[in-house]
């Protein structure tokens, strides 16, 4: 496979925390509070606050005044982005791999409210060595801009001038943010499906060279 990976990009959604069991998908979640339409209505609206562009309070208050029949506040809205459970063992496989001698960072799209709720409660960055949440990264995935800057990031913390992208591993969920970072910039990239869970996480880790040992 050539080089060894020194740098690991993880995706938080899908790999290592999931909807809260029990509860409907996001559509059914979005349009119950707000009736047809307001899922779709809040995820157009969702997309400058991904890039920081604006806040996700303001692009929720401005799909309500849209939709003034919506049962719901900003602040009910906010919640259901709170509505995630993180899954210890794959969070587990991140520890086992800075173990290695290999750095992590998160490589996240995530709004401002969302992000900040990952960082305060769940204590996100404390998992990793570095973390890319895209509306503090300026840039979403699959931009190439994301992982550009997201490179450019793990040089800067590694002490470096650049780091070779094929050094670099990346997984994430979205097949289309995997072929962007493998296409684009040559970064090491290998899609998770969540229904394999953490074996299925250990194998994809495997898959691009960072070989753990038996859980």
């Amino acid at each position: 496979m050539g080089e060894a990976v020194v740098a690991m990009l993880w995706d938080a959604d899908g790999v290592l925390q999931h909807l809260t069991r029990g509860l409907p998908g996001w559509t059914e979640l979005l349009d119950g509070l707000g009736g047809p339409g307001f899922a779709e209505a809040v995820f157009a609206a969702e997309v400058p606050a991904m890039t920081g562009a604006e806040t996700m309070r303001d692009c929720l208050a401005r799909v309500l005044r849209d939709f003034p029949s919506a049962d719901a506040s900003v602040e009910d809205l906010l919640g259901v982005w709170e509505s995630f459970e993180v899954d210890e063992e794959a969070v587990a496989l991140v520890e086992q791999t800075r173990a290695l001698g290999v750095r992590c960072y998160l490589a996240t799209n995530q709004q401002d409210h969302r992000a900040e709720y990952m960082r305060r409660v769940h204590g996100y960055d404390a998992w990793f060595d570095g973390v890319f949440y895209s509306s503090e990264v300026g840039a979403a995935k699959p931009a190439p801009l994301f992982f550009e800057r997201a490179l450019a990031g793990v040089a800067a913390h590694l002490g470096v001038g650049s780091i070779a992208p094929r050094t670099v591993g990346f997984v994430d969920d979205n097949a289309e943010n995997v072929a962007a970072a493998a296409a684009a910039l040559g970064i090491r990239a290998v899609r998770h499906v969540p229904a394999s869970g953490v074996d299925g996480l250990r194998d994809d880790l495997a898959s691009i060279g960072v070989v753990l040992g038996p859980a």
